[in-house]
């Protein structure tokens, strides 16, 4: 980070929108389409050769999907590193801190972590396309009964999601020509079938490429953006770090202090709206860094007690099997009475490469099929081949006999579970450092018990399991699905609606006019399944607000005071 002061530089712009991810997409895309003009900053880097594709798109890595595994990892940055004096087999004479003294703080090592209060896992992407660079593209709904909200009626959320969804390019069918899945959905719905469950394609965010069906394109910033991505209104400025909001003596927002990395300026910025989707907790970290014009007036975050808290997270099991020498020989039979199409697949595939074990052609879709969440099941769950963040295959093993299963848990709200920030501790972008302060209660551990269970049973049924990959929880984090920490609240501003949220159904922080909060961290509720395309409605409700509200005031396009 730089030292240098802040310059006297400030710009003005129509509206701000910090955060590429497709969250932030989606409020770039409205407002765009309205006619706002909007500048879009990132603290990271734009790699791809369209703003924020996702990396899954490459031609390579969809040849060999097992590539994938370490660009997740690469792009995943932890957020809180618990350190200690403990011996980690270094020589005798290697430096180690003394006890008096503070402890590694480099990068997110962070010696405030209590390590069994910590979400270990958890991480942020710090890239042009945010995690959308990566993600599984999975968007379900939330189910009415378990997760979703009540702050929009049955009716408005069924048209907020249908807005979503085409936005997000969801699409259930994308991989219905796939063999394997036809072959996993046959097993799972056969042997569950007294229990009246029945397996569903994942609703997965992408299409077939026109010109090539082997490939897909996934959904991402880049094709949420679309053309809007080069429309005379629309600025992108990578890069470029959100410091803080400047409040005035009303503890309003008046300006906020941003960073170009790069050149080492830090400079000011005045707008009709500013709009923040940074993350479940990058976002809330700026606003504890937000405070009056001198370093001793207030923060930001004392009008807002419930700013970091509520916190949810996601209870992941996961396994990795390889399937059942039998069905694989079934479908060299034709046991599965596979469609005219996928028999000639086969056939074809057979009599061209005669010296391939597998029954499957080479370009046959990986299987994408779950078990929707419901009361008696209250997990979501995946079956598929996508967990690239943690299940890696040998390089001597064929991954078209393998099959990831990913279950995930949920945990209700709870105002003591939450993500602290730091006054002397910085992160490694000289901001405020996130502790966690996380502990699950009896009633979601004796949920998660019984998810890995059901986990357990359904891998069973399509195969054993591949040596180190065996069933087991995943470290808290791993399902990088944090909500709740800036959570959506009433309509009505009261004194309680403070305790209990930070900003209104619309994404409108409390008590402040021109600052929206958009991102998993507005869900307010319990939530088991992806939250993206839920966080996508709350966006678009807050995108259509900030349309009204400034309807008849001028978009201007940005400009140096």
């Amino acid at each position: 980070m730089g030292s240098m002061p802040p310059k006297d530089r400030l710009d003005e712009v129509d509206v701000l929108l910090v955060g590429s991810g497709p969250i932030g997409a989606v409020f770039a895309r409205k407002l765009v389409e309205a006619g706002r003009n909007v500048v879009m900053i990132d603290v990271g880097e734009q790699e791809t050769k369209r703003i924020g594709d996702h990396k899954k798109n490459g031609i390579a890595v969809q040849k060999d999907i097992s590539l994938f595994t370490n660009v997740v990892k690469g792009e995943l940055q932890l957020l809180s590193v618990p350190t200690s004096n403990a011996d980690a087999g270094l020589e005798p004479s290697a430096w180690v801190p003394e006890p008096c003294q503070q402890k590694f703080v480099l990068n997110g090592q962070n010696p405030d972590q209590k390590p069994y209060e910590n979400l270990p896992a958890a991480a942020a992407t710090r890239v042009v396309g945010g995690m959308g660079s990566h993600w599984t593209c999975c968007t379900p709904r939330q189910d009415p009964t378990v997760e979703r909200s009540t702050l929009f009626n049955d009716e408005e959320w069924d048209e907020l999601y249908k807005e979503a969804e085409k936005l997000f390019w969801t699409n259930p069918k994308i991989f219905d020509d796939s063999i394997r899945q036809k072959l996993v959905k046959s097993i799972l719905d056969k042997a569950f079938e007294e229990r009246n469950r029945k397996t569903a394609n994942m609703p997965l965010c992408g299409k077939r490429r026109d010109n090539n069906k082997d490939y897909t394109e996934w959904a991402c910033t880049a094709t949420i953006l679309g053309d809007i991505a080069h429309d005379e209104n629309f600025k992108l400025l990578p890069n470029t770090q959100c410091v803080r909001f400047e409040l005035d003596d009303f503890s309003k927002v008046r300006l906020v202090l941003v960073e170009n990395l790069v050149d080492n300026e830090k400079y000011r910025i005045k707008a009709n709206k500013f709009v923040v989707c940074a993350g479940a907790v990058l976002t809330p970290g700026i606003l504890y860094n937000s405070r009056g014009p001198k370093e001793n007036s207030p923060r930001l975050s004392e009008t807002l007690p419930a700013l970091g808290r509520y916190m949810t997270e996601q209870p992941m099991s996961f396994c990795q099997i390889v399937l059942d020498r039998k069905y694989i020989d079934a479908i060299k039979k034709n046991e599965y009475e596979l469609g005219a199409e996928e028999k000639k697949a086969v056939q074809a595939h057979e009599k061209k490469f005669p010296n391939d074990p597998l029954p499957f052609p080479y370009n046959d879709p990986d299987p994408q099929c779950y078990f929707p969440l419901t009361k008696d099941y209250p997990w979501h769950t995946q079956i598929h081949r996508d967990a690239f963040g943690y299940g890696q295959i040998p390089a001597g093993i064929d991954q078209r006999v393998i099959v990831d299963l990913r279950w995930f848990g949920y945990t209700k709200p709870n105002y003591d579970n939450r993500v602290s920030f730091s006054d002397e501790i910085k992160d490694g972008f000289g901001m405020p450092q996130p502790t966690f302060h996380f502990k699950i209660d009896q009633d979601d551990a004796d949920r998660s018990r019984r998810m890995i269970t059901d986990m357990v049973d359904v891998a069973r049924c399509l195969g054993g399991f591949l040596p180190g990959a065996e069933p087991k929880y995943l470290p808290a984090g791993s399902a990088l699905h944090i909500c709740g920490t800036y959570r959506a609240g009433k309509d009505k501003y009261d004194e309680l609606t403070k305790e209990e949220s930070v900003v209104d159904r619309f994404g409108k922080v409390w008590g402040q006019d021109n600052l929206v909060l958009g991102g998993c961290g507005v869900i307010p509720t319990q939530n088991a399944c992806n939250p993206t395309l839920t966080a996508g409605c709350f966006a678009l409700a807050a995108s259509e607000q900030i349309i009204k509200e400034l309807k008849g005031v001028k978009a201007f396009k940005p400009r140096t005071l």
